[in-house]
């Protein structure tokens, strides 16, 4: 597995882990809208590199077979 593929993986791991925790203390009633906003920012900007570095990832294998197949 590439280092993106592996990178992307951690970053989803873990955005999904932090909105869980963020779900459970919702239920729980601690809410702290100030930090769950900025929570959610950060969460959000690290999806958006996850889907940046999954489309470099597609693209290159996308190349990739691309010039294989105008090899022959």
């Amino acid at each position: 597995m590439n280092l993106e593929v592996q990178f992307v993986r951690a970053m989803v791991g873990y955005a999904l882990a932090r909105a869980d925790n963020q779900r459970a203390r919702a239920r729980r009633g601690e809410s702290e809208l100030g930090a769950s906003a900025l929570e959610w920012a950060i969460i959000s900007a690290i999806l958006v590199a996850a889907a940046i570095a999954i489309g470099a990832v597609v693209k290159g294998v996308i190349d990739r077979r691309t010039g294989e197949i105008q090899k022959g």
